[in-house]
């Protein structure tokens, strides 16, 4: 059986090919894909009232080389992003799991 962190590493594979591969580029998120991602995957995360310039704003800071897709190496940058600010988030809380399992 697969231990948690090797679990947690073919979710995060297996999340972003289930999203890339809508547009045809497999390698990629466009920002249609990643807004879906965000709100079926995150859905507690990402705020309901976000608007499309939302989007694009967040697709402009994760798309660092400017090629209007995200991609695997972006998505990644930004998981670990978001873990690190978890961390720092809940360093200070009792040492119960800050996500529910």
């Amino acid at each position: 059986m697969a231990s948690p962190l090797e679990q947690a590493i073919c979710a995060i594979i297996s999340t972003f090919q289930k999203y890339a591969h809508h547009s045809g580029d497999k390698h990629k998120l466009c920002q249609a894909e990643l807004k879906e991602l965000l709100q079926k995957e995150l859905p507690t995360w990402t705020p309901t009232e976000l608007r499309e310039c939302d989007y694009n704003k967040f697709m402009g800071m994760l798309d660092t080389n400017k090629d209007c897709a995200v991609d695997f190496v972006e998505y990644v940058r930004s998981l670990a992003c978001l873990c690190v600010y978890c961390h720092e988030y809940f360093k200070d809380c009792p040492r119960e799991p800050p996500c529910s399992q």
